[in-house]
């Protein structure tokens, strides 16, 4: 047996916190080191799907019970991608088939802040230490490894991790200068408001999409909408002006369930940032020191999964972990393992989340739609493609792309949300379904059901 050990949380963030929360359940000692002097309500909901939800189920029943019951359920409605303009389907999704499929919780929203205090309160007195800005660390001749901190202090420990971020200071000094976060080339405003659309008890969420820019929309409960709305700009653009009006101006001609819903937000209640991610990288481990959550794998939110695969980290850290100090393995073992089992998958769902807004650089619903900016080099060629447009032909980008997206849906939802590192015997022995612990919304089959030849359906 290799003791008891002390293992070093640096960020308190969801990653951190669920770290923390399953290092204590599996009996290691943990110190979670987070910079803000205090937790404060923050941002807005947040998605956690099926896999996510698994995976803190077996980390802490009693936590994911909390969050089930608290969060707002969308993964039994129908959900999926509309045109920005006309608001007809694209493609529709059925999350509800890979939760019953194997047996897992249904995928929610829930508040950001909520969720952050109910990880919280289900560590043990003196385990988060707020006011600490990890700043580094050092793996000392004794195999242990000291963090360092803002303040001059250190802390020695068994392990370190980094879960502090995408712009995580455990990282930079693990991968060196060359390494940074890279700008998605969209910028994301973002609100909560009071709007509950009339088919609220059969359509979870919405990403209504447009040429460079997406507006995705989603219920949160208690007859409020949340919605994020992407738009393809320069990095360090500002927004001089009432964003409110600049979003009208944005999404001038869209469909009134866009414009709907922004006209419904306050506009002190909008928030603007930009959208960074990271490449995957193939190294989480230096020495006794590991990274975990958007310290690892910072990914765009257009999947909804960068809390849910940190969640999934914090899981296959403590497993690993607990195997070391079981004495089953050493610690590089137990590390490698970690990094080994999390970064494929990780790595996948960040290119899917990658490839998503894509998407929108070559969207265009008609022949002649948002023409190409070397058209207007050529005399009369922009006048030819607006009369084109009226015509309303379907772009063979559009067409070709809902039948890809029809053809391999499905198969991305269950092995994004479908899948998940918990193996059978960790299987919390209940599973959250329609009818079961979530109340059955009366929707049909046909419902998630396309309309139509592939390609021209709706």
């Amino acid at each position: 047996s290799a003791g008891p050990l002390r293992v070093l949380v640096a960020g308190g963030g969801i990653g951190g916190l669920s770290a923390a929360l399953a290092l204590q359940e599996r009996g290691i000692e943990c110190c979670v080191f987070e910079k803000v002097q205090e937790y404060k309500p923050f941002g807005g909901p947040i998605q956690i799907q099926s896999n996510a939800l698994a995976s803190m189920e077996a980390m802490n029943r009693g936590v994911a019970e909390e969050i089930m019951e608290v969060g707002t359920v969308t993964g039994d409605r129908v959900n999926g991608l509309l045109d920005g303009k006309t608001g007809e389907w694209y493609t529709r999704f059925n999350t509800r088939e890979p939760a019953v499929k194997n047996g897992l919780p249904l995928t929610l929203v829930i508040n950001r802040y909520t969720l952050l205090d109910i990880l919280h309160q289900g560590l043990g007195p003196g385990v988060v230490q707020t006011g600490r800005l990890c700043v580094g660390y050092e793996n000392l001749p004794d195999g242990r490894v000291a963090a360092v901190f803002a303040d001059g202090s250190r802390e020695v420990g068994d392990v370190l991790v980094g879960a502090d971020g995408i712009r995580s200071a455990v990282r930079a000094q693990m991968k060196g200068e060359g390494d940074r976060a890279t700008y998605s080339g969209y910028t994301c405003y973002t609100a909560t408001c009071e709007f509950e659309p009339d088919d609220v008890d059969t359509v979870g969420y919405q990403v209504f999409l447009g040429y460079r820019q997406y507006f995705v929309s989603s219920d949160v409960g208690d007859g409020k909408t949340q919605f994020y709305a992407f738009h393809k700009r320069p990095d360090g653009s500002s927004s001089e002006g009432c964003m409110k009006e600049e979003l009208m101006e944005l999404f001038q001609g869209w469909c009134p369930e866009v414009l709907d819903r922004i006209e419904a937000t306050l506009p002190e209640d909008i928030e603007r940032r930009d959208i960074f991610d990271r490449p995957p990288t193939l190294g989480w481990v230096d020495g006794s020191a590991a990274l975990l959550g958007d310290a690892a794998h910072a990914m765009q939110p257009n999947l909804g999964q960068g809390g849910c695969q940190s969640m999934e980290d914090a899981y296959v850290l403590a497993y690993e972990l607990a195997r070391y100090q079981a004495g089953e393995l050493d610690k590089r073992a137990a590390l490698n393992n970690y990094q080994r089992r999390r970064l494929l998958r990780s790595a996948v769902v960040q290119g899917l989340a990658g490839s998503a807004a894509i998407m929108t650089t070559t969207w265009r619903p008609y022949l002649g739609s948002s023409p190409y900016d070397f058209y207007a080099a050529v005399p009369g060629l922009l006048d030819f493609w607006k009369k084109v447009e009226k015509l309303k032909l379907p772009h063979p980008g559009k067409v070709a792309g809902q039948i890809a997206m029809m053809l391999s849906m499905q198969m991305i939802l269950e092995y994004v949300a479908g899948g998940n590192p918990v193996p059978v015997t960790e299987r919390a022995p209940y599973c959250q379904l329609p009818g079961v612990t979530a109340p059955k919304r009366k929707i049909p089959a046909s419902a998630w059901k396309m309309k139509g030849v592939p390609g021209f359906a709706t």
